[in-house]
Parts: C-alpha cells; structure tokens; sequence
C-alpha cells in the first residue's frame, strides 16, 4: 500500500506474518504508525481472508457487539458511552469478522477517537486519549478472537424528542444493510468477493441483527444505552483477558 507523502507498507499475507513500512522523507512516525493501525492493517487481514465491517464494538457476556454505520453517526459515542458502563470496548471505527466455527472478531490494536459532539452527547469534558506512537495495542485490553453475539446497524433521527428505537432486521433486509457497512478487499476479484460474500451470509444466518434508531441529544443519550442493554439482553463480561 502507498500511502502519498507519508510511507509505502508491504505485507505478505498470509504466507508472512509481518507488515514493513518504508517512509518517506521527514514523515512522522506517529502519522506512519496511526495509518498501519487505522488502514493498513486492517487490510492485511483482509488479505489473510478475514473481513472488515465500519463498525465501533463492546464486549457483553457471550461475546462482542457491533455497531455499524455511516461516518459521524454515532458508533465511536455509543461505543465508549457503552464502555462507561462497564462493557469494555472492543473496536473504534473496524471489527474484523471471519468464520472459525462460528462468526468470530479478531482484537486489533486501536484508539478511542471522539469528535466534539460527544462531549455534547456525553455531558462533559472527555478524558484524553493519548496517541501510542509504536506497535502497543491502545486501547485495546483483549487478546484472542471472541464470538460475535449480535450487530446493530445504527441510524439517526431529527426528531430530538424521539425515544430510542431497537427492532429486529428481517432476514430478508439482513444481508443488504450489512454488505453496506462491509470494506471490499478488491472488486476485481471474483474469487475474493464471493468469499466476502459467503462470510457475510454466514453472519446474517448465524447473528442476530437489529436496527438502532436515536436522537442526538444529550437528554437522551443514557436513555439510548438503557435501551440498548435491555433490548439485547446485555450483561457485563464476566473476565478480561488483557494482552501481554
């Protein structure tokens, strides 16, 4: 991968297990090591078969929760939101998916990152997440692959006043609004997008999924959670395993 004016990544999936990057001149390392982490190696494990939903996670008793959309909608905010009650989070912007037995995610190294909004969202001033600037796992606190209990495709409404809404997704609608939220490795590929597709009939067959309709209003964004915990039947993850 070549990233313009900062560096160029070669990796060899799945035969090497390793990604090298090669910077260019004067280019920062903390910029060479947020771009591995946020884009590059996320499409290393694409290239190793898995694949990669834009989504934010937390981790519930039975496994991990994601929570699909479009930019600024909201999965960084609920994600973290989440996280304050005490569902560790998983993923801020990718959860990587893939078939080993079951539908499964695999921990990535990553980074809180919360726009202005949810400081209004949230009600405060949020803690300051520093940059890790080498190869350490950020926020991440898990160290093997966890099952995926359910995924949530959420969506914004104007109306303020609005409660939080929490329906099922018919199987029919399951699989469009999921592919929706899916990076595609490479669309020239036929054999690659037909094993993209395959994984992801896999999850719609085997996860529940649900759709998550809120207003962006600070009144009601512990609401939200409220909802979110009661409609999935959330409880708090029983152990931790940190990475070493």
């Amino acid at each position: 991968m070549l990233w313009p004016r900062l560096a160029a990544y070669r990796f060899d999936f799945p035969d090497q297990q390793s990604i090298t990057a090669y910077p260019e001149p004067g280019a920062r390392l903390s910029s060479v090591w947020d771009v591995y982490r946020r884009s590059v190696l996320p499409m290393a494990m694409q290239a190793a078969g898995w694949e990669v939903l834009h989504a934010s996670g937390i981790v519930a008793a039975g496994g991990v929760v994601a929570f699909c959309a479009r930019s600024e909608t909201g999965k960084s905010t609920i994600a973290y939101g989440l996280s304050r009650r005490g569902f560790p989070q998983w993923a801020d912007d990718g959860v990587v998916v893939g078939v080993h037995g079951g539908i499964v995610t695999m921990p990535l190294p990553f980074e809180v990152r919360l726009r202005e909004g949810s400081e209004r969202l949230l009600g405060g001033v949020l803690p300051e997440h520093s940059r890790f600037e080498f190869n350490g796992p950020g926020a991440q606190v898990h160290g093997s692959p966890l099952p995926i209990r359910a995924i949530c495709v959420l969506e914004r409404v104007s109306d303020l006043d609005a409660p939080a809404g929490i329906a099922p997704i018919a199987p029919a609608d399951a699989f469009t609004s999921l592919l929706t939220h899916a990076h595609e490795f490479d669309w020239s590929d036929a054999d690659r997008r037909a094993a993209m597709v395959q994984t992801y009939l896999r999850a719609v067959a085997d996860v529940p999924m649900f759709a998550v309709s809120f207003a962006p209003s600070p009144a009601k964004i512990e609401e939200l959670f409220d909802a979110i915990i009661s409609g999935l039947r959330l409880e708090l993850p029983r152990s931790t395993a940190v990475v070493s």
